[in-house]
């Protein structure tokens, strides 16, 4: 897991040379115009997704995993809590959908991180988050997150 300053997301392209296409689609200003849902990328291994939803005011959600895809996860307005867990603990629940790269489970929480439009979040694959917590009253979230495959 990576949490950083959008500003300091090209110092990132080095490990993960998709984050050039991230970083230009962040400059264009085309996030705050384009209608919410699905996009492609022009490389194959990047795609993202622009969503609204109310964060849930609840203590604790289930985790996600991700085999194949690295979520890149931007604020675009308001705040959301994202929880991380521990690997070696997560118990998945359920079954893990190949189609979507995702499956849910439990675990032991590691850390909680305080999402604003200021910063990213990388979770890598095998990293169970949490993410789509509310964090405050104002519980009105915009977000876009890229998948990148790795």
């Amino acid at each position: 897991m990576i949490i950083d300053r959008i500003e300091n997301l090209a110092k990132y392209i080095p490990a993960l040379p998709q984050l050039k296409e991230v970083v230009a689609i962040l400059e264009s200003g085309a996030l705050s115009t384009l209608p919410l849902g699905a996009y492609p990328c022009t490389d194959p291994s990047l795609r993202y997704t622009i969503m609204s939803y109310e964060a849930e005011a609840v203590d604790e959600r289930p985790y996600e995993i991700h085999r194949r895809d690295a979520d890149v996860q931007i604020l675009l307005e308001g705040r959301e809590r994202m929880d991380t867990g521990d690997s070696e603990s997560f118990v998945p629940s359920g079954e893990y959908s190949a189609e979507r790269d995702i499956g849910f489970g439990s675990g032991r929480k590691i850390a909680s991180y305080h999402a604003d439009p200021s910063l990213f979040v990388i979770f890598f694959p095998g990293e169970p988050h949490a993410p789509n917590i509310a964090d405050g009253d104002d519980r009105d979230v915009k977000k876009v997150v890229f998948k990148i495959i790795v």
